[in-house]
Parts: structure tokens; sequence; C-alpha cells
């Protein structure tokens, strides 16, 4: 009876750590609770993942009562840099990362308040998470690529004379589709490979046999999607293109195809599946009486001593930070400016509440350099300098084909070469400014606010200029080079912030 009330007790403890995680670090909640929620993200699958998930961990709470409670510093201090690096994600406005890091915060904390082998009994449940964040997205575009690659390939076979423009599958004379990031199946992988990994956890199966499960899988997945894909193109060419595949139930048909698959892969793994007789092997080392209380509370507080320190006070320092200011300075010779950009077509367009200022200047022989300033008071998820929905060249024409990084003297600049559908061609330099310093690699642009933002919000500012590619772009390279020489420090020196609200 003791032994078992000491069970309750610890996986009731280690409960109570995991809900205290996903209160105090509620941003990394409410992202996740968003992406599965919202099925235009392609997250709809942790709706699946994360009740399984739970469910390990219930399954996990008798192993997690056998263990010897040794609580272990270590792990307290690498879950303070967890916190740290956890703050520096969210503040910097990179969900992803800060999604990735939220399981892992879980698991240190029952490492740090019970010991290693406690952290072992959690950490297939708390993984098992990992199957349903939005990292899973980098497999899109090498799973689009191959989805249209299968199309073009397989569809003349089963008598579709499809043509491949693209991500544009061109049927003549009834319409086309779009093999867009949703036709990639990378939430059928992640689904999959969920799947996979939970029969081989239930089955306690061998790595090799595991393994098998996981390579089985990512082909079942592939081939489902190309069948889903190949499927509804044929509907649409057949019915010129009045199927209800086509129109509104390709999202559905496209999980119900893929249910019935998993229920055949499940009932194969079952029918394959080898008898263990082994018994789960339980700690024998001697258990302490009693659980250390200082250890979990110290555990508490590595646990929530970031989060109460933000949210008290850092993030009373937004309230004040003023609004980005920038003066657009006076042309040295043989420059002449600033003049005012008009007529020239160039609007980028960035998310989120920022300032953005448009000028030019003129020097000798003609030449011309347009100049674009883009400045965020504040940072966050949605409104951030680096973000995928942001367009350097708005909804114009051009659109970019080549990007490099150039340096001047020791100032460096992402060079990007744009071009219309007439083939003009544009040449552009741009750099990140954050609080003064410059960045050319964005991510290091983003995790630089989040540190400096911890004290207080820096401003941001991206600075981008343009010259036309007239006669070339080596042209245009030398007009940047000539005038970034003259007027470059004048440029960053031009910002500041207007005083804030106190």
């Amino acid at each position: 009876m003791q032994e078992q009330s000491r069970a309750s007790q610890i996986a009731l403890l280690s409960a109570g750590l995991i809900v205290v995680a996903v209160a105090a670090y509620w941003p990394s909640a409410a992202a996740l609770w968003g992406y599965w929620t919202n099925p235009n993200f392609g997250g709809t699958h942790g709706l699946f993942v994360a009740p399984l998930s739970l469910w390990l961990l219930w399954r996990a709470r008798d192993s997690l009562g056998a263990v010897a409670v040794r609580p272990s510093w270590v792990a307290g201090g690498l879950l303070l840099l967890g916190t740290a690096a956890w703050f520096v994600f969210w503040r910097a406005g990179i969900q992803t990362l800060h999604i990735l890091i939220f399981p892992a915060l879980m698991g240190l904390s029952v490492w740090a308040a019970f010991g290693y082998r406690a952290a072992a009994c959690v950490a297939f449940p708390l993984a098992f998470l990992y199957f349903a964040v939005p990292a899973w997205g980098v497999l899109v575009g090498p799973l689009q690529s191959l989805t249209q690659w299968a199309v073009g390939v397989l569809a003349p076979l089963i008598g579709i004379p499809a043509q491949l423009k693209g991500d544009l599958v061109l049927l003549p004379g009834v319409g086309r589709f779009e093999i867009a990031r949703g036709c990639s199946g990378a939430n059928f992988m992640a689904t999959g490979l969920a799947v996979a990994l939970l029969l081989g956890e239930i089955e306690r199966a061998s790595l090799w046999r595991r393994a098998s499960l996981l390579c089985i899988m990512v082909v079942l997945a592939v081939l489902t999607n190309w069948i889903r894909v190949l499927v509804i193109i044929d509907a649409g060419y057949t019915t010129h293109m009045q199927h209800v595949l086509v129109s509104q139930g390709h999202l559905l048909f496209g999980w119900v195809l893929f249910a019935i698959v998993m229920v055949a892969f499940a009932w194969f793994s079952a029918r394959t599946s080898a008898p263990d007789s082994r018994e789960v092997p339980v700690s024998r080392d001697p258990v302490p009486v009693g659980l250390k209380a200082s250890a979990y509370v110290a555990t508490l507080a590595a646990l929530l001593a970031m989060p109460v320190a933000v949210y008290a006070f850092v993030i009373g320092l937004d309230v004040t930070a003023g609004q980005v200011s920038f003066q657009a300075p006076t042309a040295r010779a043989p420059w002449r400016g600033p003049i005012q950009s008009h007529g020239r077509g160039w609007e980028p367009e960035f998310v989120g509440p920022h300032s953005q200022w448009s000028i030019a200047y003129e020097g000798p022989e003609a030449h011309r350099v347009d100049m674009v300033a883009i400045g965020y008071p504040l940072q966050g998820q949605g409104r951030e300098l680096v973000n995928e929905q942001n367009s350097l060249f708005g909804a114009t024409a051009f659109e970019a084909v080549a990007e490099s990084k150039v340096a001047l003297g020791s100032q460096p600049y992402i060079e990007v070469v744009a071009a219309d559908d007439r083939n003009q061609r544009t040449l552009v330099w741009y750099v990140y400014d954050i609080g003064g310093r410059t960045f050319v690699t964005p991510l290091l642009s983003q995790l630089w606010y989040g540190v400096r933002s911890l004290g207080g919000p820096p401003y941001s500012v991206l600075f981008a200029f343009r010259a036309a590619c007239d006669p070339s772009c080596d042209s245009a390279r030398d007009t940047l080079r000539s005038f970034m020489k003259v007027m470059g420090a004048d440029f960053f020196a031009a910002v500041s912030r207007r005083p804030g609200t106190t």
C-alpha cells in the first residue's frame, strides 16, 4: 500500500510539473493549439497525436512510480538554460524554435526533480508530441517536388494527358490543378510515423523492428499521397472539373484514404509481431523513504523564474518603447537627394504594425538609387522583419531569381537579383539593423533581437537599396557600391526612437 501511494505521488507530482510548464509557457501551448485547429496550417493531425501523448503518460505511471528518486542538479542547470533559450526564441518571434523546446522543458523538469530514470519513463510520451509540431514543414518542399515528379511520370500511364509547368498540372481542354504545399502529404507522413512508432512502443519491439515499421510507413505515406493526388486529377479530367473531389472534398478524401491505409498497416503489424514474454524491467535500486521536497521546490523555481521575470518586468518595458524614427540623410557629392520616390513601382509588403519610408537619390550619369526602410518598434509573432509572408517586392511583377552576399569594406549586404515577366532586371542590396547592429543572416538578426529584448525591445529596421540593371546588373552593382561607399553609414546613423509613453 505504501509503495502504491508513493507511485501515485510521483506520478501526480510529475504531472504537476508538466501542467505548470504548460501554463508558464503558454505562448507555445497556444501556438500548438492554433496549429492543430486551423486546417490551413496542415497540423490537424495534432488533435490525434496530443491525446495519444497523454495516454502514453498515463500508461507510464507505474514505471514512473517504481524508479529510485535521485534529483539532478545538472538537469536543473539545463532547465534554467532551456527556459532562457525559450524566452529568447519567443521574444524573437521564432515560433518553430520555442515550440520545439517546449516538450524538452517538461522532460528536464521531471529529470531535475526525480532523476534521469524518471525522465526516461516520460521521455517517449513527451517526445511523441514532436510528431505534432510545425517543424515538419521542412518536409513540405521535398515532398511537394516528389509529388510533382510522380504526377508527371504516372499520369500519362493511366491515360491522363497531364503537362507539368512548375507546380501546375495542365489538362488540355479541361483546366489545371496546382500541386500546392497542402498536396505534399507532410501531415500524412508525420501522422504515419507517429502511428508506426506507437505500434513499436506498444509491442516493446526491438530496435530493428521499429526501424522496419518506420521505413514501411515512409513508403506507404508517400504512395498514399500520390494515389490521392492522381485520383483527384483523374476525377477532374473525366468530369471536366465538376467532381466534388475537385471543388471541396479533396482534403476529407485524403484523410479517409490514409485512415484505411493506417488500419491495414496496424493489422499487418499485429499479425507480424513476435510475442514478447519478457517482463518490463523495474528498477531494483534502493528507494528513498520520502521524496525530496527541496529538489521539487527548486525545480518549480527554475521552471517559473524566467516567466515571472519576463511577464512581470520585461513585457512592461514594451509599453514604453517609442516608435522608430528615421530622417533621410542629405546626400553627399556627387549624389543628390533625398528626392521623393514616385512612380517606381517598389512597395514592399511586411506584416504587422511598422513604419515604412521610400526615398531616392540621383547621381552622376543619371544613375539612380531607390531606398526603402521598414521599421518595427516591437517584434513578435506576426510582426517581425523575418516572416515568410513578408515580400521585398510586394505586389510588383518582380520576383527574386538569385541571392548572394556581398561586402563593402567591413559592411556586408544581402544581394538579390530580381526579374519581371519581361525579363527586366533590378538589383537590391539589403541589411537588417537591430538596435544599431547589422546582420545579413535573418535567423541571427532575430536571435539577437530576442537576446536584446530581455532588457527592453531594441528598434528593428530593414534597409534596402535598389538600382536598375541598365544596361547590366554589373553596372547596377557598381552604382550601389559607389552610393553605399558615400552614404551607407549615414543611413544607419539616421535611425532613432521617438520617446515612448511612461
